[in-house]
């Protein structure tokens, strides 16, 4: 089974498709893209998300030393598993995070690109303007 993060970071996803937008609208609305010095000032964080093919959900918590830990639970099968792995943040803003879920023998490797508008957060497979761009459910500090 094949899964995804965030997630961001971010990351953490809706499904609702009025909460889909292209990265282009969301500049367009001013939103900011989240760089490297942004993520390390929010870390560690736990981040929330719908996968965006809709069929689980994500909780996990990203720490500056470059960890991820947290669950994965997939829907229909209605089954959980535990989540753990590592992230990278690039200068530009590209995060990219290597997990891996036992319950399922299901590893990912994924990068996002991260936007905030106004207190949504909002994560997209590319930072090109017509790249979808899905709002993430949660994102918060964690103490």
């Amino acid at each position: 089974m094949r899964t995804f993060i965030l997630y961001t970071a971010a990351a953490l996803i809706t499904s609702s498709a009025a909460a889909q937008s292209t990265v282009g609208e969301l500049l367009d609305k001013g939103a900011k893209k989240i760089l490297k010095e942004d993520y390390l000032a929010m870390m560690p964080m736990r981040v929330q998300y719908q996968w965006p093919n809709r069929q689980g959900e994500g909780d996990l918590v990203f720490r500056a030393d470059g960890s991820l830990s947290g669950s994965e639970y997939h829907y229909s099968s209605r089954s959980e598993s535990p989540a753990t792995g590592t992230h990278e943040l690039e200068d530009n803003g590209k995060w990219c995070m290597k997990k891996h879920m036992p319950v399922w023998n299901s590893r990912t490797d994924q990068c996002w690109h991260n936007y905030k508008l106004g207190d949504d957060y909002y994560g997209a497979l590319s930072d090109d303007k017509g790249a979808r761009a899905i709002k993430v459910k949660s994102l918060s500090r964690v103490q």
